[in-house]
């Protein structure tokens, strides 16, 4: 009969340690098993985590192309609702299979319930604060590091340290270094052929269509446009601000008189707004001056978007590179950008392993080119 108790109780505890131990995991007190170790993200925190992942989730602009610059995406199990609709992404055409992961919510930061079904082992997140990383770790119980997405230009220490954070968390340092010393290269690269030229061998350039949390017409440019910095160009706007800025078509016309505007880049992710802009433009820009200026060089000129949920950065180099055979041809000479050995699917390549230019400019108005007069009378709004 004790015996039978004490089995009895014993049942008993198991049970409660069950409930006990299932309520951990859904509170996410036990989110993962086996070894862990602490690591300092990029916002500072000590966050401590899984030593081998195998499921992650990365949200918020950008985090989710450094996942595929990294050769990681196939530890991705779940993708914000925003990837799964085509646009100006190159990883997205380079990983489709990603659009068919299941939804963890939203375009900027998903939601913590739907990312908790997919039960990752650990939370990507660019583009927040420390307390709000401490909150979605609290309220999925899953361990959540804070990447600096940066930039080409001051922030681009920031870029390194992500990627050799995220090497470090990934077992991948060897990726995080290849393409560190990849993106040195290209940089060099760009400056060492165009370091030495005049500045009056150089045209004043203007760039609209800019993307900034949502697609804008000519008025969005970027005033440290990274594709001109390289090649050591001459922005017109680039003593406006830092970073970027929106302007007025009349700014535009100031810049010609003042002599410090030669050309406009559209940039694809804007193209239509800029297309609607220059369609209802009723001077130099426009349409109804096409017997004027039919016999005039092209000035506008179509670029790949520079910007979509954050910096593209594969795209600003292969912009960089278009851009200096246009105006720098002699310098850029041996730079192939047609054909089966060109450069924009090489530089793709590099970063996410396919080579997707052609994707890229069938999806945006046939990539780079020469937009006339006649594109712009016949656009439909």
């Amino acid at each position: 009969m004790a015996s039978k108790k004490l089995i009895g109780m014993g049942a008993a505890v198991l049970i409660v340690i069950s409930v006990v131990v299932s309520l951990a995991f859904i509170n996410g007190t036990f989110n993962y098993l086996g070894e862990t170790r602490t690591v300092q993200d990029q916002a500072g925190r000590e966050v401590e985590i899984p030593t081998n992942i195998e499921k992650l989730v990365a949200i918020q602009p950008g985090c989710l192309r450094l996942i595929v610059y990294m050769d990681a995406e196939d530890l991705v199990c779940g993708v914000e609702e925003v990837e799964k609709t085509p646009n100006a992404r190159p990883y997205a055409f380079a990983c489709p299979e990603m659009s068919e992961l299941p939804s963890i919510g939203p375009i900027f930061g998903g939601d913590p319930e739907l990312i908790v079904h997919q039960d990752p082992d650990i939370i990507f997140s660019t583009y927040t604060t420390a307390d709000d990383a401490d909150t979605l770790q609290e309220l999925t119980g899953i361990p959540v590091v804070v990447l600096n997405f940066g930039d080409l230009n001051e922030g681009k220490q920031d870029f390194y340290d992500a990627l050799n954070l995220l090497g470090d968390i990934l077992q991948k340092k060897a990726r995080a270094a290849q393409l560190i010393n990849y993106v040195e290269s290209l940089i060099t690269d760009l400056d060492e052929r165009t370091k030495n030229i005049e500045e009056s061998e150089k045209e004043w350039i203007y760039v609209g269509g800019i993307g900034y949390r949502g697609a804008h017409g000519l008025e969005s440019t970027e005033c440290q446009y990274s594709p001109l910095e390289f090649i050591n160009g001459k922005n017109s706007a680039q003593n406006l601000t830092t970073g970027h800025a929106f302007i007025d078509m009349e700014q535009l016309f100031k810049w010609e008189d003042q002599g410090t505007l030669d050309y406009i880049l559209v940039d694809g992710g804007g193209y239509s707004m800029c297309m609607s802009d220059l369609k209802n433009e009723t001077g130099k820009y426009g349409p109804a001056n096409l017997e004027v200026v039919k016999n005039d060089p092209p000035r506008l000129i179509m670029v790949l978007p520079y910007n979509w949920y954050t910096h593209n950065y594969a795209t600003i180099f292969i912009d960089a590179y278009y851009l200096g055979k246009r105006f720098f041809p002699e310098q850029f000479n041996d730079v192939e950008i047609a054909g089966s050995d060109n450069i924009f699917d090489d530089i793709y390549e590099s970063f996410l392993g396919e080579g997707v230019y052609d994707e890229m400019s069938d999806f945006y108005f046939g990539g780079f080119h020469n937009i006339t007069h006649n594109e712009i009378e016949t656009f439909a709004n």
